[in-house]
């Protein structure tokens, strides 16, 4: 089980930026391109919950207004 993360989201983009400019070179080894695409991956998992959560918390603002 992947353990939560500790970075902030804007950190979480910010390695996904840099991971997504390494796989795009192509110039790593197929071991290393497959782990940082899992790394990608559960970075991106992590930011679309905090972007649901976010996106629910302005709901139930919106609905209390």
């Amino acid at each position: 089980m992947a353990k939560k993360s500790t970075q902030t989201f804007e950190q979480q983009l910010a390695r996904l930026e840099e991971i997504v400019a390494h796989l795009d070179k192509g110039d790593a080894a197929m071991e290393d391109m497959l782990t940082l695409y899992e790394e990608g991956i559960a970075i991106t998992k992590s930011c679309r919950e905090f972007i649901d959560k976010a996106e629910q918390r302005i709901t139930n603002l919106a609905d209390i207004a």
